[in-house]
């Protein structure tokens, strides 16, 4: 029996190889991805702690306060007021969506418990892309903005006419919080 043949050996022998190669796996692939897990958690903690102070330093809620009631209502505040915070509104959102306004007209405000509805009838014409993004700033504006009673009409002659715009009217709806609210 010779040395090579002994079972103990062998054994000894398959271990250095198993170990060699645990250390060669360790050393290339694991061992640069372990470090590259490392750094991005490292950047995360960092970026999370930089997001922390900027809030602290605004005064600003969590990413989920939008969701709570107050932020919803404009301001206590004069119906006039918060009429004429809509109108700014609408206005700048109908200049960044490239929509040319033809009039804009009060609604008659309504008190409803805890709150007061107010309102403005929006006359505009565009194509319907700027309509889709007037629309959509309108609606994911805070203060809470509501758009409804929306009509669109075409003014082209014949079918095969050029584009003109459309035009369209619909209303935008706020509401403010009443005093004591």
């Amino acid at each position: 029996m010779s040395l090579v043949e002994s079972p103990a050996v062998r054994r000894a022998a398959a271990l250095a190889i198993l170990g060699a190669l645990v250390a060669l796996l360790w050393l290339g692939p694991l061992g640069s991805y372990a470090e590259l897990v490392g750094s991005n958690a490292a950047a995360l903690d960092d970026e999370a702690a930089i997001l922390q102070r900027y809030r602290a330093l605004t005064g600003a809620a969590p990413a989920d306060a939008h969701l709570s009631g107050p932020s919803l209502l404009y301001a206590e505040m004069a119906v006039a007021q918060a009429s004429a915070l809509l109108q700014e509104t609408v206005k700048n959102a109908a200049a960044a969506a490239h929509v040319q306004i033809q009039g804009l007209q009060m609604l008659r405000s309504e008190t409803l418990p805890g709150a007061t509805r107010f309102g403005l009838r929006v006359r505009a014409s565009g194509d319907i892309a700027a309509l889709r993004g007037l629309i959509y700033a309108i609606e994911t504006a805070r203060p809470l903005l509501v758009a409804d009673n929306l009509s669109i009409q075409s003014r082209a002659a014949t079918p095969t006419a050029a584009a003109a715009p459309l035009e369209f009217q619909f209303d935008v709806t706020g509401f403010k919080a009443e005093a004591g609210s």
